[in-house]
Formats: C-alpha cells, sequence, structure tokens
C-alpha cells in the first residue's frame, strides 16, 4: 500500500509539474512580469506669459523619427486645459530606450505656435509608459 502511494504520489506530482509547464508558455518573447493594473497617462498644459491656462488649438502629438501622429493625443476632455500627450494605450508604438515626440499647438489669442519636446519609453514587452524627460508645462513667450 506504501508502494501504490509513493508511485501514484510522484506520478501526480510529475503530472502537475508538466501541466504547470505547459500552461507557462508564452504566447510571445516577452519575459514574464508583474505589472499593475493602473493605466498610466502623460499630458501638458499649455499656459500664457502670466501664468493663466490656455486651451490651445492644432494641437497634435507626433514620433519625431517618423512623423506618426499618437493616438492618445487625440483624447481630450472637453474645456478641460490638461492635454493628453502619450498613454499605456501607445506603449507598442513606443521604444524602450525612449522616442522623442514633437508635441505643437497654437495659442488661439496671438495665433502663434509653439512646439516642445518630450521623451516617452515604452515597448511593448513593458508594463507601462514612462516620461524620460521634457516639460509638463508649455508656455507661450509671446
Amino acid at each position: 500500500m506504501k508502494t501504490f502511494f509513493t508511485i501514484g504520489s510522484s506520478f501526480l506530482i510529475f503530472f502537475f509539474a508538466c501541466t504547470a509547464k505547459k500552461n507557462n508558455i508564452a504566447t510571445n518573447d516577452c519575459p514574464p512580469k508583474a505589472c499593475t493594473m493602473e493605466f498610466k497617462s502623460i499630458g501638458v498644459i499649455f499656459q500664457n506669459q502670466q501664468g493663466d491656462t490656455l486651451q490651445v488649438k492644432d494641437y497634435a502629438v507626433v514620433l519625431k523619427s517618423t512623423g506618426e501622429k499618437l493616438p492618445s493625443a487625440a483624447d481630450r476632455i472637453p474645456g478641460s486645459s490638461y492635454y493628453l500627450v502619450s498613454s499605456d494605450g501607445d506603449k507598442n508604438i513606443l521604444s524602450e530606450k525612449g522616442d522623442t515626440l514633437l508635441i505643437k499647438a497654437t495659442n488661439p489669442e496671438t495665433g502663434k505656435t509653439r512646439s516642445s519636446e518630450m521623451v516617452v519609453s515604452g515597448g511593448r514587452c513593458e508594463c507601462h509608459i514612462n516620461k524620460v524627460s521634457g516639460e509638463q508645462t508649455i508656455v507661450f513667450n509671446d
């Protein structure tokens, strides 16, 4: 009886070990990571010389290297002065080392256009995007 129990236990351990390994086969080449469920975003605020926030026009964010527009930049809360530059929805477009994003907008009061650069990293194997460098407040000095 003891032998039967030992053989049965060994078989079950072997079976579960094989099954666990089979279920852990990755469908892509990304290493396993523990990611949070938060949805990260990065944005900017535009101000005039007096420090008042502006609702700009012709707002756009493009990858400097390709000229491709980032999809998240089109999302904005109407009436808000916070402009989305990038979100986790863009992470597959961005590289792990970081990409330079060109942020452009026009001051509706003066008609002058201002541009700024921000470096944001991502990558399809990363959990979230991250701001590497760049201004979060862009001031129109005109």
